[in-house]
Protein backbone atom coordinates (compact mmCIF):
# COMPACT_ATOMS: atom_id res chain seq x y z
CA UNK A 1 0.00 0.00 0.00
CA UNK A 2 1.05 3.81 -0.47
CA UNK A 3 2.58 4.92 2.07
CA UNK A 4 1.47 9.03 3.78
CA UNK A 5 4.63 10.63 1.54
CA UNK A 6 3.36 8.78 -1.54
CA UNK A 7 -0.32 9.41 -1.05
CA UNK A 8 0.65 13.38 -0.47
CA UNK A 9 2.89 13.29 -3.68
CA UNK A 10 0.02 11.36 -6.07
CA UNK A 11 -2.84 13.74 -5.06
CA UNK A 12 -0.34 16.59 -5.98
CA UNK A 13 0.61 15.63 -9.54
CA UNK A 14 -3.30 14.73 -10.15
CA UNK A 15 -3.44 18.51 -9.26
CA UNK A 16 -0.76 19.35 -11.08
CA UNK A 17 0.77 21.46 -8.41
CA UNK A 18 4.39 21.60 -8.04
CA UNK A 19 6.02 21.55 -4.60
CA UNK A 20 6.37 25.05 -3.90
CA UNK A 21 2.68 25.81 -4.97
CA UNK A 22 2.15 22.97 -2.90
CA UNK A 23 3.95 24.36 0.18
CA UNK A 24 2.60 27.85 0.10
CA UNK A 25 4.24 30.15 2.56
CA UNK A 26 3.81 27.79 5.93
CA UNK A 27 5.82 24.85 4.73
CA UNK A 28 9.33 24.82 2.75
CA UNK A 29 9.67 23.03 -0.93
CA UNK A 30 12.57 21.35 1.02
CA UNK A 31 10.39 19.94 3.89
CA UNK A 32 7.71 19.10 1.53
CA UNK A 33 9.96 17.35 -0.28
CA UNK A 34 11.24 14.83 3.16
CA UNK A 35 7.39 14.61 3.86
CA UNK A 36 6.59 13.00 0.44
CA UNK A 37 9.67 10.73 0.41
CA UNK A 38 8.58 9.49 3.88
CA UNK A 39 11.74 11.33 5.55
CA UNK A 40 9.96 13.18 7.81
CA UNK A 41 6.66 12.86 9.28
CA UNK A 42 3.88 15.95 9.35
CA UNK A 43 2.42 17.20 12.56
CA UNK A 44 -1.40 17.05 12.40
CA UNK A 45 -1.32 21.14 12.23
CA UNK A 46 0.90 20.40 8.99
CA UNK A 47 -0.99 17.87 7.40
CA UNK A 48 -4.62 19.56 8.00
CA UNK A 49 -2.60 22.41 6.15
CA UNK A 50 -1.64 19.86 3.23
CA UNK A 51 -5.17 18.57 3.00
CA UNK A 52 -6.69 22.03 2.79
CA UNK A 53 -4.53 22.72 -0.33
CA UNK A 54 -5.11 19.10 -2.07
CA UNK A 55 -8.95 19.27 -1.32
CA UNK A 56 -9.40 16.82 0.99
CA UNK A 57 -9.81 15.57 4.39
CA UNK A 58 -6.62 14.87 6.50
CA UNK A 59 -8.68 11.42 7.26
CA UNK A 60 -8.07 10.53 3.78
CA UNK A 61 -4.60 10.99 3.78
CA UNK A 62 -4.03 9.00 6.67
CA UNK A 63 -6.13 6.22 5.49
CA UNK A 64 -4.23 3.35 3.91
CA UNK A 65 -6.30 3.68 0.90
CA UNK A 66 -7.52 7.33 -0.41
CA UNK A 67 -11.13 7.15 -1.57
CA UNK A 68 -9.86 8.50 -4.52
CA UNK A 69 -8.18 5.41 -5.38
CA UNK A 70 -10.70 3.24 -4.69
CA UNK A 71 -13.27 4.55 -6.77
CA UNK A 72 -11.39 4.53 -9.51
CA UNK A 73 -10.51 0.40 -8.30
CA UNK A 74 -14.16 0.08 -8.50
CA UNK A 75 -15.01 2.14 -12.07
CA UNK A 76 -12.12 -0.49 -13.47
CA UNK A 77 -13.62 -3.55 -11.84
CA UNK A 78 -17.08 -2.86 -13.09
CA UNK A 79 -16.08 -2.42 -16.41
CA UNK A 80 -13.97 -5.35 -16.32
CA UNK A 81 -16.20 -7.88 -14.44
CA UNK A 82 -19.23 -6.60 -16.36
CA UNK A 83 -17.63 -8.51 -19.39
CA UNK A 84 -16.95 -11.71 -18.17
CA UNK A 85 -18.67 -14.51 -19.14
CA UNK A 86 -19.92 -17.44 -17.77
CA UNK A 87 -17.20 -20.16 -17.04
CA UNK A 88 -14.33 -17.54 -17.67
CA UNK A 89 -12.17 -18.44 -14.66
CA UNK A 90 -9.09 -16.65 -16.62
CA UNK A 91 -11.14 -13.50 -16.35
CA UNK A 92 -12.79 -14.33 -12.90
CA UNK A 93 -9.06 -14.50 -11.57
CA UNK A 94 -7.92 -11.35 -12.92
CA UNK A 95 -10.67 -9.53 -11.58
CA UNK A 96 -9.56 -11.27 -8.07
CA UNK A 97 -6.36 -10.34 -8.61
CA UNK A 98 -7.13 -6.53 -9.18
CA UNK A 99 -9.07 -6.60 -6.04
CA UNK A 100 -6.86 -8.60 -3.92
CA UNK A 101 -3.90 -5.99 -2.87
CA UNK A 102 -7.04 -3.71 -1.51
CA UNK A 103 -9.16 -6.04 0.32
CA UNK A 104 -7.57 -5.89 4.16
CA UNK A 105 -7.29 -2.23 4.43
CA UNK A 106 -10.94 -1.20 2.67
CA UNK A 107 -13.15 1.40 4.80
CA UNK A 108 -16.59 1.15 5.63
CA UNK A 109 -17.53 3.01 2.43
CA UNK A 110 -19.96 2.02 -0.68
CA UNK A 111 -17.48 1.53 -3.01
CA UNK A 112 -15.54 -1.15 -0.13
CA UNK A 113 -18.84 -2.79 -0.26
CA UNK A 114 -18.83 -3.22 -3.87
CA UNK A 115 -15.52 -4.44 -4.27
CA UNK A 116 -15.87 -7.05 -1.45
CA UNK A 117 -19.31 -8.50 -3.00
CA UNK A 118 -17.52 -8.52 -6.67
CA UNK A 119 -14.29 -9.93 -5.03
CA UNK A 120 -16.70 -13.47 -3.08
CA UNK A 121 -18.67 -13.40 -6.17
CA UNK A 122 -15.87 -13.92 -8.39
CA UNK A 123 -13.98 -16.29 -5.78
CA UNK A 124 -16.93 -18.72 -5.64
CA UNK A 125 -17.21 -18.23 -9.54
CA UNK A 126 -13.25 -19.33 -9.73
CA UNK A 127 -13.75 -22.20 -7.34
CA UNK A 128 -12.16 -20.53 -5.03
CA UNK A 129 -13.78 -21.85 -1.16
CA UNK A 130 -12.82 -18.71 0.78
CA UNK A 131 -15.54 -16.27 -0.87
CA UNK A 132 -17.66 -16.77 1.65
CA UNK A 133 -15.21 -14.02 4.37
CA UNK A 134 -15.81 -11.71 1.81
CA UNK A 135 -19.74 -11.49 1.31
CA UNK A 136 -19.84 -11.12 5.07
CA UNK A 137 -17.39 -8.60 4.61
CA UNK A 138 -19.68 -6.93 2.45
CA UNK A 139 -22.75 -7.14 4.02
CA UNK A 140 -21.18 -6.16 7.49
CA UNK A 141 -20.26 -2.91 5.54
CA UNK A 142 -23.41 -2.44 4.06
CA UNK A 143 -25.51 -2.66 6.80
CA UNK A 144 -23.32 -0.14 8.80
CA UNK A 145 -23.81 2.82 6.11
CA UNK A 146 -27.54 1.89 5.86
CA UNK A 147 -27.44 0.50 2.31
CA UNK A 148 -30.32 -2.07 3.22
CA UNK A 149 -30.85 -3.25 -0.86
CA UNK A 150 -27.23 -4.20 -0.78
CA UNK A 151 -27.11 -5.86 2.52
CA UNK A 152 -29.80 -8.15 1.38
CA UNK A 153 -28.74 -9.01 -1.81
CA UNK A 154 -25.25 -10.24 -0.46
CA UNK A 155 -27.91 -13.01 1.44
CA UNK A 156 -29.83 -13.26 -2.43
CA UNK A 157 -26.37 -14.84 -3.43
CA UNK A 158 -25.38 -16.74 -0.38
CA UNK A 159 -28.61 -18.44 -1.32
CA UNK A 160 -28.27 -18.52 -4.81
CA UNK A 161 -24.96 -20.52 -4.10
CA UNK A 162 -27.14 -23.18 -1.52
CA UNK A 163 -29.22 -23.83 -4.19
CA UNK A 164 -26.59 -24.43 -6.92
CA UNK A 165 -25.54 -27.36 -4.89
CA UNK A 166 -29.04 -28.51 -4.25
CA UNK A 167 -28.72 -27.59 -0.17
CA UNK A 168 -32.05 -25.95 -0.35
CA UNK A 169 -32.88 -26.05 3.58
CA UNK A 170 -29.43 -24.03 3.21
CA UNK A 171 -30.91 -21.62 0.90
CA UNK A 172 -33.65 -21.27 2.64
CA UNK A 173 -32.26 -20.77 6.42
CA UNK A 174 -30.24 -18.03 4.58
CA UNK A 175 -33.65 -16.40 3.48
CA UNK A 176 -35.10 -16.51 7.06
CA UNK A 177 -32.41 -15.06 8.38
CA UNK A 178 -32.73 -12.04 6.46
CA UNK A 179 -35.78 -11.80 7.12
CA UNK A 180 -35.47 -12.52 10.78
CA UNK A 181 -32.72 -9.79 11.20
CA UNK A 182 -34.44 -7.28 8.97
CA UNK A 183 -37.85 -7.57 11.70
CA UNK A 184 -35.67 -7.50 14.78
CA UNK A 185 -33.47 -4.48 13.39
CA UNK A 186 -36.87 -2.84 12.26
CA UNK A 187 -34.97 -1.95 8.54
CA UNK A 188 -37.09 -0.36 6.54
CA UNK A 189 -36.92 -2.30 3.21
CA UNK A 190 -38.23 -0.53 0.23
CA UNK A 191 -40.99 -2.64 -1.79
CA UNK A 192 -39.10 -3.91 -4.06
CA UNK A 193 -36.51 -5.67 -1.66
CA UNK A 194 -39.67 -6.71 0.33
CA UNK A 195 -41.29 -8.28 -2.59
CA UNK A 196 -37.90 -10.06 -4.06
CA UNK A 197 -37.77 -11.69 -0.21
CA UNK A 198 -41.13 -13.04 -0.50
CA UNK A 199 -40.38 -14.37 -3.53
CA UNK A 200 -37.07 -16.37 -2.68
CA UNK A 201 -38.92 -17.58 0.54
CA UNK A 202 -42.16 -18.66 -1.58
CA UNK A 203 -39.52 -20.85 -4.06
CA UNK A 204 -37.77 -22.22 -1.27
CA UNK A 205 -40.50 -23.55 0.79
CA UNK A 206 -41.67 -24.98 -2.48
CA UNK A 207 -38.26 -26.33 -2.96
CA UNK A 208 -38.38 -28.45 1.04
CA UNK A 209 -42.03 -29.27 1.09
CA UNK A 210 -43.79 -26.83 2.74
CA UNK A 211 -45.76 -26.45 -0.18
CA UNK A 212 -49.23 -24.73 1.31
CA UNK A 213 -47.67 -22.38 2.42
CA UNK A 214 -45.10 -21.82 -0.47
CA UNK A 215 -48.05 -21.61 -3.00
CA UNK A 216 -50.00 -18.76 -0.65
CA UNK A 217 -47.04 -17.01 -0.44
CA UNK A 218 -46.75 -17.32 -4.54
CA UNK A 219 -50.42 -16.04 -4.23
CA UNK A 220 -49.73 -13.29 -2.05
CA UNK A 221 -46.39 -11.81 -3.73
CA UNK A 222 -48.23 -11.80 -7.09
CA UNK A 223 -51.22 -9.86 -5.94
CA UNK A 224 -48.65 -7.60 -3.79
CA UNK A 225 -46.73 -6.93 -7.10
CA UNK A 226 -49.91 -5.57 -8.74
CA UNK A 227 -50.50 -3.46 -5.94
CA UNK A 228 -47.28 -1.97 -5.73
CA UNK A 229 -46.80 -1.72 -9.58
CA UNK A 230 -43.39 -3.92 -9.18
CA UNK A 231 -42.91 -6.63 -11.53
CA UNK A 232 -39.82 -7.55 -10.94
CA UNK A 233 -40.16 -11.78 -10.68
CA UNK A 234 -43.82 -11.43 -11.77
CA UNK A 235 -43.52 -14.14 -14.76
CA UNK A 236 -41.50 -16.70 -12.58
CA UNK A 237 -44.43 -16.30 -10.31
CA UNK A 238 -46.61 -16.48 -12.68
CA UNK A 239 -45.14 -19.41 -14.00
CA UNK A 240 -44.34 -20.80 -10.58
CA UNK A 241 -48.35 -20.62 -9.63
CA UNK A 242 -49.07 -21.97 -12.90
CA UNK A 243 -46.85 -25.16 -12.11
CA UNK A 244 -48.79 -25.53 -8.39
CA UNK A 245 -52.07 -25.19 -10.09
CA UNK A 246 -51.05 -28.22 -12.16
CA UNK A 247 -50.14 -30.53 -9.72
CA UNK A 248 -53.65 -29.60 -7.67
CA UNK A 249 -55.32 -30.98 -11.03
CA UNK A 250 -56.72 -27.28 -10.99
CA UNK A 251 -57.06 -26.82 -14.83
CA UNK A 252 -59.28 -23.55 -14.72
CA UNK A 253 -56.56 -21.77 -12.79
CA UNK A 254 -53.80 -22.80 -14.56
CA UNK A 255 -55.02 -21.74 -17.71
CA UNK A 256 -56.02 -18.26 -15.90
CA UNK A 257 -52.25 -18.07 -14.76
CA UNK A 258 -50.83 -18.62 -18.58
CA UNK A 259 -53.58 -16.64 -20.07
CA UNK A 260 -52.45 -13.62 -17.22
CA UNK A 261 -48.55 -14.56 -18.12
CA UNK A 262 -49.15 -14.25 -21.32
CA UNK A 263 -50.70 -10.81 -20.85
CA UNK A 264 -47.54 -9.85 -19.09
CA UNK A 265 -45.65 -10.42 -22.09
CA UNK A 266 -47.56 -7.99 -24.62
CA UNK A 267 -46.64 -5.74 -21.87
CA UNK A 268 -42.22 -6.12 -21.96
CA UNK A 269 -42.46 -7.52 -25.10
CA UNK A 270 -39.56 -10.13 -24.50
CA UNK A 271 -38.16 -13.39 -25.71
CA UNK A 272 -37.41 -15.09 -22.89
CA UNK A 273 -41.25 -14.60 -21.39
CA UNK A 274 -42.09 -15.75 -24.97
CA UNK A 275 -40.07 -19.01 -24.45
CA UNK A 276 -41.73 -19.78 -21.45
CA UNK A 277 -44.83 -19.55 -22.34
CA UNK A 278 -44.27 -22.12 -24.98
CA UNK A 279 -42.75 -24.29 -23.07
CA UNK A 280 -44.84 -23.93 -20.04
CA UNK A 281 -47.99 -24.72 -22.72
CA UNK A 282 -47.02 -27.61 -24.38
CA UNK A 283 -46.19 -28.87 -20.46
CA UNK A 284 -49.55 -28.54 -20.01
CA UNK A 285 -50.41 -30.09 -23.02
CA UNK A 286 -48.28 -33.01 -22.44
CA UNK A 287 -48.73 -33.68 -19.07
CA UNK A 288 -52.36 -32.81 -18.19
CA UNK A 289 -54.75 -32.70 -21.03
CA UNK A 290 -52.68 -34.92 -23.30
CA UNK A 291 -53.32 -32.70 -26.60
CA UNK A 292 -49.90 -34.25 -27.75
CA UNK A 293 -50.72 -32.28 -31.29
CA UNK A 294 -51.30 -29.04 -29.46
CA UNK A 295 -47.93 -29.60 -27.40
CA UNK A 296 -46.14 -30.00 -30.19
CA UNK A 297 -47.27 -26.47 -31.88
CA UNK A 298 -46.55 -24.98 -28.70
CA UNK A 299 -42.92 -26.00 -28.95
CA UNK A 300 -42.62 -25.23 -32.33
CA UNK A 301 -43.04 -22.04 -31.77
CA UNK A 302 -40.10 -21.83 -29.81
CA UNK A 303 -38.06 -22.92 -32.60
CA UNK A 304 -38.27 -19.45 -34.22
CA UNK A 305 -36.38 -17.46 -31.47
CA UNK A 306 -33.51 -20.15 -30.82
CA UNK A 307 -32.89 -19.97 -34.72
CA UNK A 308 -32.63 -16.30 -34.00
CA UNK A 309 -30.66 -16.41 -30.96
CA UNK A 310 -33.02 -14.22 -28.91
CA UNK A 311 -33.08 -15.94 -26.22
CA UNK A 312 -30.08 -17.22 -23.71
CA UNK A 313 -32.10 -20.45 -23.12
CA UNK A 314 -29.93 -23.84 -23.57
CA UNK A 315 -32.31 -25.90 -26.91
CA UNK A 316 -32.79 -28.74 -24.08
CA UNK A 317 -35.82 -26.38 -23.06
CA UNK A 318 -37.08 -26.94 -26.78
CA UNK A 319 -35.84 -30.75 -27.48
CA UNK A 320 -36.74 -31.95 -23.97
CA UNK A 321 -40.50 -31.43 -24.92
CA UNK A 322 -40.77 -31.52 -28.32
CA UNK A 323 -38.97 -35.23 -27.75
CA UNK A 324 -41.81 -35.83 -25.48
CA UNK A 325 -44.21 -34.84 -27.76
CA UNK A 326 -43.04 -36.64 -30.46
CA UNK A 327 -43.06 -40.43 -28.37
CA UNK A 328 -46.54 -39.80 -27.23
CA UNK A 329 -48.08 -39.04 -30.25
CA UNK A 330 -45.88 -42.66 -31.52
CA UNK A 331 -43.92 -40.74 -33.88
CA UNK A 332 -40.76 -43.00 -32.79
CA UNK A 333 -38.08 -41.77 -35.23
CA UNK A 334 -38.44 -38.57 -35.17
CA UNK A 335 -38.90 -38.46 -31.04
CA UNK A 336 -35.60 -40.30 -31.02
CA UNK A 337 -33.41 -37.38 -33.54
CA UNK A 338 -35.39 -34.94 -31.36
CA UNK A 339 -33.50 -36.46 -27.70
CA UNK A 340 -30.47 -36.59 -29.41
CA UNK A 341 -30.28 -33.26 -28.89
CA UNK A 342 -31.53 -33.03 -25.06
CA UNK A 343 -28.11 -34.47 -23.54
CA UNK A 344 -28.37 -31.92 -19.97
CA UNK A 345 -29.91 -30.41 -18.19
CA UNK A 346 -29.00 -26.71 -18.38
CA UNK A 347 -26.82 -25.79 -15.48
CA UNK A 348 -29.56 -22.72 -14.57
CA UNK A 349 -32.50 -24.87 -13.72
CA UNK A 350 -32.29 -25.17 -9.93
CA UNK A 351 -35.59 -25.74 -8.39
CA UNK A 352 -37.29 -29.06 -7.96
CA UNK A 353 -40.07 -28.50 -9.93
CA UNK A 354 -38.08 -27.67 -12.97
CA UNK A 355 -35.38 -30.30 -12.39
CA UNK A 356 -38.19 -32.85 -11.86
CA UNK A 357 -39.52 -32.05 -14.86
CA UNK A 358 -36.16 -32.28 -17.26
CA UNK A 359 -35.61 -35.81 -15.61
CA UNK A 360 -39.53 -36.90 -16.67
CA UNK A 361 -38.46 -36.10 -20.25
CA UNK A 362 -35.12 -38.06 -19.74
CA UNK A 363 -37.05 -41.33 -19.13
CA UNK A 364 -39.53 -40.68 -22.09
CA UNK A 365 -35.97 -40.57 -23.82
CA UNK A 366 -35.53 -43.99 -22.48
CA UNK A 367 -38.46 -45.26 -23.60
CA UNK A 368 -38.10 -44.40 -27.03
CA UNK A 369 -34.65 -45.75 -27.00
CA UNK A 370 -35.86 -48.91 -25.51
CA UNK A 371 -39.30 -49.04 -28.25
CA UNK A 372 -36.00 -49.29 -30.76
CA UNK A 373 -34.56 -52.18 -28.59
CA UNK A 374 -31.40 -50.52 -27.36
CA UNK A 375 -31.86 -51.42 -23.69
CA UNK A 376 -28.31 -50.60 -22.42
CA UNK A 377 -28.89 -46.89 -23.35
CA UNK A 378 -32.28 -46.96 -22.36
CA UNK A 379 -31.07 -48.49 -18.89
CA UNK A 380 -28.30 -45.91 -18.06
CA UNK A 381 -30.86 -42.80 -18.76
CA UNK A 382 -33.50 -44.30 -16.78
CA UNK A 383 -30.99 -44.68 -13.93
CA UNK A 384 -29.57 -41.12 -14.85
CA UNK A 385 -32.89 -39.52 -14.25
CA UNK A 386 -33.83 -41.73 -10.83
CA UNK A 387 -30.66 -41.13 -8.91
CA UNK A 388 -31.27 -37.61 -9.81
CA UNK A 389 -34.40 -37.28 -8.48
CA UNK A 390 -34.03 -39.39 -5.77
CA UNK A 391 -33.38 -36.69 -2.92
CA UNK A 392 -36.06 -34.39 -4.37
CA UNK A 393 -39.36 -33.37 -3.05
CA UNK A 394 -42.49 -35.80 -4.71
CA UNK A 395 -44.16 -34.53 -7.46
CA UNK A 396 -46.22 -36.23 -10.03
CA UNK A 397 -43.24 -36.68 -12.19
CA UNK A 398 -41.21 -38.34 -9.72
CA UNK A 399 -43.71 -41.15 -10.26
CA UNK A 400 -43.00 -41.80 -13.54
CA UNK A 401 -39.17 -40.86 -13.08
CA UNK A 402 -39.31 -44.43 -11.00
CA UNK A 403 -41.83 -46.32 -13.00
CA UNK A 404 -39.31 -45.67 -16.58
CA UNK A 405 -36.59 -46.82 -14.24
CA UNK A 406 -37.71 -49.95 -12.94
CA UNK A 407 -39.48 -51.06 -16.24
CA UNK A 408 -36.39 -50.91 -17.78
CA UNK A 409 -34.60 -52.63 -15.21
CA UNK A 410 -37.26 -55.10 -15.14
CA UNK A 411 -36.32 -55.93 -19.13
CA UNK A 412 -32.61 -56.05 -18.76
CA UNK A 413 -32.83 -58.41 -16.01
CA UNK A 414 -35.07 -60.65 -17.42
CA UNK A 415 -32.42 -60.88 -21.24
Amino acid sequence: MNSLGTRIRNLRKERKLTLEALAGDRLTKGMLSQIENDKAKPSMESLDYIAERLGVKASELLEEIAPSTIRHLLEQVEIFYAEIQLGDTKNLEQTIEMIKPYVEELPLSYEAGRLLYIYAVAQYQAGITTWESPLNRARFIFKEINLLSHWFETYVIQSAVFMEGRNYNMAYSCILQAKEEAEQENYQLDSRDAGKMAYYISIFQLAIGEYEAGKQLVKESIANAHKNQFYYYIDDMYRIAAFCAMVDNDFEQAEHLITKLEQYRVFVEQADVDAFIFTLRAHYYNNYTHDYKKALEEIERFRPLMDMGAIKFDKSLYYCEKGKSLYLLGRYEEAKEAFEHFTNIPSFILHPFDILGFNECFSYKALCYAHFGELTTAYEIAKMAYKDSQDLIDLPYKQKIEETYYSIKGQIDTV
